[in-house]
């Protein structure tokens, strides 16, 4: 029988090993439950539902024989977690995509924390994914224009590359992998020409042995990335915005019709 371990702070640093010295490979959110695949005396190896493994200390969440039973996920870039509606006493932040277990309540909803705690926000909850379409993924990637870059980060306190574009999708309800050129490979067989890419189409940059980036088309020969922020630059060298170091390393463009392209 599998145990698992559910974030129960707003964002859960996962490391290369278990110490607080070695890298940070990812993030995890609240409410995200991982599966435990080993234990030390103060940290877990878990695996997370895109297959990323890593160690994660054991005060960022807890361990129960069952998943977290989340029903709603936070829509709000940022938010807080109250003990009630009318209390003044935080008791989590909480981001973009954090899972929770919540109920109706007033102008907000009642939840119960991952380690049964009972709290209230007013912060959006949507209990469905995001309509899975171009112009879906175009206005949801347009809301992180100015995030800083944070090497693992995949939530509005800090992305990376491919953190920024698995969060897009995965808000949609497509589970991309984590890294870029797991996310290159995921789209292989639908490489395209760059001139023919439809907003929510893929980008990716790198070397002849990796890739490295990925940005997002939104239109028009503008992307949108994370390098050093979350921004829009262009294709196109007579424009303002053009990234001439990046372009340097341009690799593929692919569609993502597979995905954003089944409902129509």
């Amino acid at each position: 029988m599998s145990t698992y371990f559910t974030i129960n702070v707003c964002v859960a640093n996962i490391y290369g090993d278990g110490n607080f010295g070695s890298p940070v490979v990812t993030q995890a959110l609240l409410g995200e439950s991982c599966t435990v695949l080993c234990e030390t005396e103060k940290w877990l190896r878990i695996k997370q539902s895109d297959d990323y493994e890593g160690w994660i200390n054991k005060f960022y969440g807890v361990v129960s024989d069952a998943p977290y039973d989340s029903n709603r996920s936070c829509n709000d870039l940022s938010g807080v977690i109250y003990s009630d509606a009318h209390s003044k006493n935080p008791l989590r932040e909480i981001t973009f995509d954090a899972r929770l277990n919540s109920t109706k309540s007033g102008q907000g909803w009642s939840v119960t924390l991952p380690d049964g705690t009972k709290g209230w926000t007013e912060s959006a909850l949507r209990k469905n994914a995001i309509d899975l379409n171009r112009d879906a993924a175009v206005n949801l990637s347009k809301q992180f224009l100015g995030i800083q870059y944070l090497w693992g980060g995949k939530s509005p306190k800090g992305f990376d590359c491919s953190g920024l574009i698995q969060t897009i999708f995965n808000a949609m309800g497509v589970a991309l992998p984590r890294d870029s050129g797991d996310q290159s490979r995921y789209f292989i067989n639908h490489k395209i020409n760059r001139e023919e890419a439809l907003p929510g189409d893929l980008h990716f940059f790198g070397t002849e042995k990796s890739v490295t980036h990925v940005a997002m088309e939104v239109g028009h020969g503008q992307y949108l990335h994370c390098q050093g922020w979350v921004k829009e630059e262009s294709s196109d060298k007579n424009q303002p915005n053009y990234n001439k170091k990046l372009e340097a390393s341009y690799l593929h463009t692919v569609s993502t019709g597979k995905c954003l392209d089944q409902n129509h």
